[in-house]
């Protein structure tokens, strides 16, 4: 059986210092069906040359050079039209793939839909050296540890917490993906691709948002923790916010408008609970600080 051809998708923005070192860990795949679609947005350092020059690395690889930022969810989506492949695997500029990542997904992807399961993502094991202290951290981990849960959803606050750096040995079913998955493109072409204009600032939940109108539309998502990628997180580039404020205000913003979208009269008593655990979570910190 011939190989899939799968389009990984690499949208970037001013991280010139990354790009070379992740393309690398493309270049080693073990499976050889690949392309490697990289989408700079309009970057201001030496990320859109740094890219131009990965294409002559290898000529399954381009370069798409925006001549406008668009922001994350739309470069997303302008990679997704240029692609070409039966599958897509979206992955970011601070992740090193380990050899076989791409092979174990696909295989992992095939077995399933060869069970008549309607496989809509595979989620790999992220390996990760700097790790961003999520809304009662400690309490989910133990839970999620506790039940060999990849992740763990809130149904009061919509809040789900990502427990992808463990190894459970298996495959799982799981609630959504992060924002590095194995996907069907006509799974993804069949909703429209990423939402693009109703989130702001970070773009966080622009992935949560795509991943649970998938499960909507009947798609299951399941984490394999032996397709692994290093997830070596870096705090400038990207759609990062530098200042504080801005973070949590966008990431409470966008938390609102998902619950909005996605859950709609739930969000009736979502929303509050969501304010809610966000200020336990600032009174906790401001006390511990005296």
């Amino acid at each position: 059986m011939k190989e899939q051809l799968v389009s990984i998708i690499l949208p970037t923005y001013n991280r010139a210092e990354l790009i070379k070192r992740c393309v690398n860990s493309v270049l080693k795949q073990t499976y050889g069906n690949w392309e490697l679609i990289i989408s700079d947005d309009c970057s201001k350092d030496e990320t859109p040359a740094i890219a131009e020059k990965c294409t002559k690395l290898d000529s399954r690889i381009k370069a798409i050079i925006n001549k406008v930022n668009h922001g994350t969810p739309s470069n997303r989506n302008i990679g997704l039209s240029q692609s070409k492949g039966d599958l897509v695997f979206f992955i970011e500029d601070d992740l090193i793939l380990l050899p076989d990542c791409v092979e174990t997904l696909v295989e992992t992807y095939n077995s399933l839909v060869s069970l008549g399961i309607k496989a809509g993502a595979v989620v790999p094991r992220l390996l990760e050296d700097n790790p961003i202290l999520h809304i009662n951290a400690d309490l989910h981990k133990k839970e999620a540890n506790a039940k060999k849960l990849p992740f763990v959803f809130n149904k009061w606050t919509g809040e789900v917490y990502n427990n992808y750096t463990e190894d459970f040995e298996e495959v799982q079913e799981t609630v959504t993906g992060h924002a590095c998955c194995l996907y069907a493109v006509s799974a993804l072409r069949s909703l429209g691709g990423y939402e693009e204009k109703a989130y702001k600032g970070t773009y966080s939940r622009e992935e949560t948002d795509l991943n649970f109108r998938l499960g909507k539309a009947g798609y299951k998502f399941f984490f394999q923790p032996k397709a692994i990628a290093e997830h070596r997180k870096v705090m400038t580039g990207g759609s990062r916010q530098s200042n504080e404020v801005e973070f949590y205000y966008y990431h409470v913003r966008n938390h609102i408008v998902f619950l909005t979208r996605i859950f709609g009269i739930k969000a009736v008593y979502m929303v509050p609970c969501f304010i809610a655990n966000i200020g336990v979570r600032f009174f906790k910190g401001y006390c511990g600080k005296l």
